[in-house]
This record gives structure tokens, C-alpha cells and sequence, in this order.
């Protein structure tokens, strides 16, 4: 007897017709995005670049604290993802790295019970948190161009680094941004290339200021740089401001052994903008957890004792100019144990860290007489942007993990961007690149919006890029 036949289910299309199928709706979908519609993809730069459209108008109006949201960089965002799932104990994350330079995996204590096969798992070492923030992106990405105007609004780009005498990597875009852009870009580094001892037979930082040149392009000139052995502090400004551009002077105050030795000490770069004056100062304070009252009295010399000063008049430098920043490896440590500081930071606690942070009790100072390594000195006269990333020192070299070396030494924001007290500075980010991690410092930057008078200062006119440049002089 003839079995009954089932109808037939219509068969699925081959793999290659509906692949083909995605591909071309895919394809639609992205052609037919507009230029107005990427500009709202602030968190896929990726799909702008590919489109080859421009996020932004240069025409658009910048408006302070204006902005479309916090997206990091394509860098941060891979590095981010890439760290998003927990790792295996032990595990270190050096994205980018070869293996013959990987530094050796930290050796985990061992204990009784992890030798014998016991329930508890050996103390993993302390670990800074996993990055929350990113940079700040304006509504414009695009710089705005200059007009001649009375607080005329400009962006400013402070970062710091210390590198611990190596190189900078070869691609620095995730710590010194160029979308969005900056009119002004103040790059200061400590242990640059070489160590403090190093530098004193070789200091020159030329391959370093080339690479900074060509990594923020022909828009761009270095209006002055200033190098002491190890301490390195250089400003760019971009081609909309070298009309307005004047009076630019360097200098160096060393405070090391006798203040002569400039393994510690500060360098400035000091220019005009119109009417407003800026001085940027990068330092590199006394190191070590009780040397507080050493590094306030470095902070006084450097700004008292600054060879670019019109006259002596006033406590320091800094009365002398509009615009002051001092950055740099300030070295301010945390008064507290290694074991606490480490559960705060397992516990995601940065606020019991900060209690105890040697500087930010001296740039609240009410004034009240002190003394000792309390006495506030100059630094009241500074103020800094709230602080919420981990600790900035001292990292075993290229992994996530606190110094486990012997010395155990204590977690700390030394690496820190103050500026003088001033309504006319907007601070509108302050972070440290979590991904850079060659150096047993992470770097830090912070972002401003700072205003300046430009009214009746015209300069001479912008200079047409023609791409032939002059090997002798530095601005062209």
C-alpha cells in the first residue's frame, strides 16, 4: 500500500543568494546616510571615517560647555571592549605588544592552602579599575576660526606624561586627541627617551618634538619648547592663532641638589595671544612620600626664581601673566598604608584615597597658619578639577597591576594639571589613558575652554599652506 507523501517544506536559499542579500541591504542602508546623520555618530568614528564625510562644520558656532556627549577615542573604545570581560587570574593586558617586549607576569603569593589544593585562591595584587571616562568633545569638532573679538573662546589641550627614560609610542592619538581639535596643545613629559641620569649626557628631545609635529600635522606649529636633562614642557598653536601670536619666551628653574642639578626643577613656555598672556609650566617635584614640605618649597623657587619674569615685583611668574598652568610629576603621595590603599581601590573607593592625597588639603588652604609639611606655600593659589581616575604611579610596565615589587610602594596621583585660580578657565575634562602602558606612570590630560582678548589685535594675515617649509626656522 502507498505510504502517504508529505508535502514538501520550500527550501532555504543557499547560503551565498542570502549573504549576498545582507550585503546589499547593508550596503543601502549605509549609502543612504547623510552627512547631517554621521554627525550624530559620535560613538562609531569608525562608520565617519569610512564615509569620508566631516562630523562637524567648521563654521558651526563652539558654545561653551556645548557638547553632543562623552565618546572615546576608536583607541580607548577598542581598548575598553577588549577589557570589558574579566581575565583570567594573573592575566595581563598589553594590547600591542610584542612578546619579546612583554615584561614578565607578576609572581602571584603562595599560600599553604593554593599549594595543598585549599578552597581559598592566592591575594591577586591590587589593580587599577577599569576606565569609565573618556575625553570631551565639543559640539563642533571642528575648530572654530578666530575672530577679533573680546573673550573670544579658545580650546586648550594640557598633557603630561612620565615615561620612565623610554620612548613615546609610535601612535599617541589615544593621549593627545586631534579630534576634537585644540587651538592651543601643551605637551609636557618627564624622563622622556632617557632617564634623569641619561639625559644629563644627551638631553636633546628633537626626535620627541617631531613626532608631537607630525603627529598633529601642517595645521599646527610649536610656538616655543624648553628643555631641562629629563624635564621637557612644549606648546602648539594652531594656524588660526599665529596672526596673534607674540612675545614668546622660555626658561628653566632647576631644583635638584643644591638647585643646581636639573634632575628636578621646572621649564616654561610663556607667549601672548593678543591681549592675554599664557605660561605653561611642566615640573618634576621631589619624589618620595615625606617629602611634601620639599616639594612645596620647589613649587616657590620655580615660580619666584623664573628667569623669564619682566620684574621683580609680586611673589612669582605667575602675578606676571593672564593664563597660568603647572603641571607636570608633582609627586604628592597618599598618607596610608599599601594594604588599605589596595582595598579601597578593590572596592572601587577613590574617595577615602583622595582623604588622604597630600596636595589637595594645601590647594584648599583657608589661609590659616601651618607649618611643617602642611604649610600651603604657593599652592593656593592653584586650583585642579576633581579627580576620578585611579591612581596614576607606580605600575609594573605594561600590565593593570600596582608596583609589586619589593618596595610595595603606595598608589598615587602624582601626575596632576593645576591652573591658576582664574574665572576665565573652564576645566571640561580631566582623565588619565588607561591603555598607555609602557611607562610605571599612566599619562593625564585635561581639556579647557579658556577666554581671550583678541579685540583690535589684528596680526598679520594667516599664512596660505604651500607645503614648503623652512629647515631653520620653527615657525612657519
Amino acid at each position: 500500500t502507498p505510504q502517504p507523501v508529505e508535502p514538501a517544506e520550500p527550501a532555504e536559499p543557499a547560503k551565498a543568494e542570502r549573504a549576498e542579500r545582507a550585503e546589499a541591504v547593508d550596503t543601502t542602508a549605509f549609502t543612504s546616510l547623510s552627512a547631517s546623520n554621521l554627525s550624530d555618530l559620535t560613538a562609531s568614528p569608525r562608520l565617519a571615517a569610512l564615509s569620508g564625510a566631516s562630523t562637524s562644520s567648521a563654521d558651526e558656532p563652539t558654545t561653551k560647555a556645548a557638547f553632543e556627549g562623552l565618546a572615546e577615542s576608536p583607541i580607548a573604545e577598542e581598548e575598553r571592549d577588549r577589557g570589558s570581560e574579566p581575565a583570567a587570574p594573573g592575566a595581563l593586558s598589553m594590547p600591542g605588544v610584542p612578546d619579546s617586549d612583554r615584561a614578565p607576569e607578576p609572581a602571584l603569593p603562595v599560600t599553604a592552602e593554593s599549594q595543598g589544593g585549599g578552597c581559598q585562591e592566592a591575594k591577586l595584587p591590587a589593580q587599577a579599575p577599569a576606565p569609565k571616562r573618556s575625553k570631551f568633545h565639543w559640539q563642533g569638532q571642528e575648530l572654530e576660526k578666530i575672530r577679533p573679538l573680546s573673550g573670544q573662546p579658545l580650546r586648550v589641550f594640557c598633557g603630561v606624561w612620565n615615561l620612565h627614560g623610554k620612548r613615546a609610542p609610535a601612535d599617541i592619538s589615544a593621549w593627545v586627541p586631534k579630534r576634537p581639535g585644540h587651538h592651543i596643545y601643551a605637551i609636557g613629559t618627564c624622563e622622556c627617551e632617557r632617564s634623569a641620569e641619561m639625559s644629563w649626557l644627551w638631553a636633546s628631545k628633537a626626535r620627541w618634538e617631531q613626532q608631537v609635529a607630525d603627529h598633529l600635522g601642517d595645521d599646527y606649529i610649536m610656538a616655543g619648547s624648553h628643555n631641562m636633562s629629563a624635564i621637557h614642557v612644549m606648546v602648539f598653536i594652531h594656524r588660526y592663532l599665529w596672526r596673534y601670536c607674540w612675545d614668546i619666551k622660555t626658561g628653566q628653574v632647576a631644583t635638584g641638589f643644591a638647585n643646581l642639578l636639573g634632575n628636578k626643577g621646572g621649564t616654561q613656555v610663556a607667549l601672548r595671544i593678543g591681549h592675554t598672556s599664557f605660561l605653561f609650566v611642566n615640573a618634576h617635584l621631589a619624589a618620595h612620600q615625606k617629602k611634601m614640605r620639599e616639594r612645596t618649597q620647589n613649587l616657590t623657587r620655580i615660580l619666584a626664581d623664573s628667569p623669564i619674569r619682566h620684574a621683580k615685583v609680586g611673589d612669582g611668574v605667575h602675578d606676571e601673566y593672564d593664563r597660568v598652568f603647572f603641571m607636570g610629576d608633582l609627586n604628592p603621595r597618599l598618607d596610608a598604608k599599601r594594604d588599605e590603599v589596595d582595598e579601597w581601590l578593590a572596592a572601587g573607593n577613590l574617595s577615602n584615597c583622595l582623604e588622604r592625597d597630600q596636595l589637595l588639603p594645601l590647594l584648599r588652604d583657608n589661609g590659616d597658619k601651618a607649618k611643617g609639611d602642611h604649610c600651603p606655600g604657593m599652592w593656593p593659589i592653584f586650583e585642579e578639577a576633581p579627580i576620578t581616575f585611579p591612581p596614576t604611579y607606580k605600575f609594573d610596565a605594561y600590565t593593570d597591576f600596582y608596583d609589586t615589587s619589593s618596595k610595595r610602594r603606595v598608589p598615587s596621583w602624582t601626575d596632576r594639571i593645576l591652573w591658576k585660580r582664574d574665572t576665565c578657565i573652564w576645566s571640561v575634562a580631566y582623565d588619565s589613558v588607561r591603555s598607555l602602558q609602557s611607562s610605571d606612570h599612566r599619562p593625564v590630560f585635561g581639556q579647557f575652554e579658556v577666554s581671550t582678548d583678541l579685540d583690535e589685535r589684528e596680526g598679520p594675515p594667516c599664512p596660505e599652506r604651500t607645503g614648503l617649509v623652512s629647515s631653520v626656522c620653527c615657525v612657519q
